[in-house]
């Protein structure tokens, strides 16, 4: 008696084994029908007109887009271009500025020419390095805001929020 009941242990584990393969195989069946269905659905369903037109309507309003952003980007380019041609100015005028104010009140307080060449070679030099300088930390600056632009400039797709969650999130 006590070998009936061993055996029918033995033989409810391994027919409880066989069972759960069947439904395991079952539910791989089950899986692969349902995503083979979903896939010959869209595969073999003909697009209507409406859904071409969509599409189409969809394709150009993009590539107006593109278009769009590429005209902005050469835009500015050409504006940082000016910009940047304007910023090499900064030096000689500096320099022509100040030589002409040296020059005119060296002129006007009755200097020796000699000496007020030199005087003049003296101030044209400082006023070049400093010219260089205030054209250095120009340029510096306007790195730093064009790289500031284009990082503001790129936007970051979060996706959709639902209404109850953007109040959640304004309420706290």
């Amino acid at each position: 008696m006590a070998d009936d009941t061993r055996d029918d242990r033995i033989q409810g584990e391994s027919g409880g084994r066989a069972d759960d393969r069947d439904r395991a195989g079952e539910n791989a069946e089950a899986n692969r029908d349902n995503s083979q269905t979903h896939i010959e659905v869209d595969v073999s369903r003909p697009k209507t007109a409406k859904e071409r037109e969509e599409e189409k309507l969809l394709r150009i309003a993009e590539l107006e887009e593109e278009k769009r952003r590429q005209k902005e980007e050469e835009k500015r380019r050409q504006e940082l271009y000016r910009r940047r041609r304007k910023r090499r100015l900064i030096t000689p005028g500096f320099v022509l500025v100040v030589g002409a104010i040296a020059s005119i009140t060296m002129f006007l307080m009755k200097f020796e020419n000699k000496r007020m060449l030199i005087w003049l070679l003296v101030i044209l030099l400082v006023s070049w390095m400093i010219g260089s300088l205030i054209q250095y930390m120009f340029e510096r600056f306007a790195a730093e805001n064009e790289t500031n632009v284009s990082d503001e400039g790129e936007v970051i797709n979060r996706g959709l929020a639902n209404s109850e969650d953007v109040k959640a999130e304004e309420n706290g």
